[in-house]
């Protein structure tokens, strides 16, 4: 049975789409209903559903506004709009955002019916689609394996470790080797170059875990491409070429690096009172020097730094769910809830509040 949400902040219509008496006869169910788009997103975090009806005029969050927060979460369900005839212009904009239909207030038993027997037709096509995929793309994943570049892959591995430049050498040979082994099939070296990049990914939070916390690398289907090979090369050779300029950031490939230790040190005692004073005892430094080597190094004021690690942490804390913002506050060394809950909304755009409601 493919699972429904109703969304409507008018009681009656809500209740005359749960007395139709095909749901189960077409192959739906209804799990839940909400009153506005925003109860409705939270119930879509919490569960999975394949379609959701819902009315195009709410209060606080209108069909449109809905629609479009489904596709920054990046929910996959089916959409159905209700409208009345005076709304009709709207639907339209709706289904050019990719609604799957609309019908009209009162909802006529037949139209339902009629409307739920082209939804079922599409989201079984749409399922029998994603099986053939998922299988195609396990059935190649196993015939990969025999293709992998395993030594290209510890050269780039050992090169970007020690931040040396000549990767990007390598990276172009890797891809040369990718390229003649599946005869220039493109989806082929697409899935192994994000196989090569996932393990140098991997590598580097094994042996430096906090990194992420302070560097977002983009994906890889993020970054944009053209259809041709020597586009997906430059892709593949700049993606890489990032990452070694992160290593050379933060001085990874230093042993003694004072900006690795500043880094860690940082990561270490989120929860303390960190300062510059005492990182400079640590590593028998002046903190001035190190203060103006980290912002020369990684483009951080080393203030900017500590407040950036401080607050990907109480994002961390407000999602256990187990501490009242009062609480993070105090466990980030905050005097003032007030204060953080500034640094907090200016970091994430959300005050703690917020964050915590939304779920993100």
């Amino acid at each position: 049975m493919y699972k429904v949400l109703i969304v409507d902040d008018d009681k009656t219509t809500r209740y005359m789409l749960k007395r139709f008496k095909k749901w189960s006869e077409n192959g739906f169910v209804i799990k839940e209903e909400a009153c506005d788009g925003k109860e409705a997103l939270k119930k879509l975090e919490s569960g999975q559903f394949d379609l959701v009806i819902t009315d195009i005029k709410m209060p606080g969050m209108d069909g449109i506004e809905f629609l479009n927060e489904l596709k920054v979460a990046k929910v996959d369900v089916c959409v159905i709009f209700l409208s009345t005839h005076s709304d009709f212009n709207y639907a339209k904009q709706g289904i050019r955002l990719g609604v799957f239909d609309y019908m009209t207030k009162p909802v006529n038993d037949d139209v339902l019916g009629e409307t739920l027997e082209r939804t079922k037709r599409h989201l079984d096509e749409k399922n029998l689609q994603k099986m053939k995929f998922e299988e195609e793309r396990k059935l190649l994943e196993e015939n990969l394996q025999f293709y992998y570049p395993k030594k290209r892959e510890i050269n780039l591995v050992s090169l970007l470790m020690s931040g040396d430049s000549q990767i990007l050498e390598e990276a172009e040979r890797t891809f040369l080797d990718i390229s003649n082994t599946c005869e220039n099939n493109f989806y082929k070296m697409d899935m192994l170059l994000e196989k090569v990049l996932t393990k140098l990914s991997e590598e580097m939070a094994v042996v430096y875990p906090w990194l992420g916390i302070v560097e977002k690398m983009e994906s890889w289907d993020s970054i944009p491409y053209g259809g041709g090979a020597e586009d997906l090369k430059k892709r593949f050779v700049e993606y890489i070429g990032r990452m070694l300029e992160t290593v050379r950031k933060y001085e990874l490939h230093q042993p003694d690096s004072i900006v690795k230790k500043t880094c860690e040190y940082v990561l270490n005692h989120v929860e303390d009172d960190i300062s510059l004073e005492k990182i400079a005892q640590e590593v028998h430094m002046r903190s001035d020097y190190i203060g103006k080597l980290f912002k020369k190094k990684t483009g951080y004021h080393f203030s900017d730094y500590v407040t950036k690690v401080k607050m990907e942490h109480a994002k961390y804390l407000i999602r256990t769910g187990n501490y009242k913002n009062y609480e993070v506050s105090e466990k980030l060394g905050y005097s003032s809830p007030d204060y953080f809950s500034r640094l907090f909304k200016n970091y994430t755009g959300y005050t703690p509040i917020e964050f915590r409601k939304r779920g993100i």
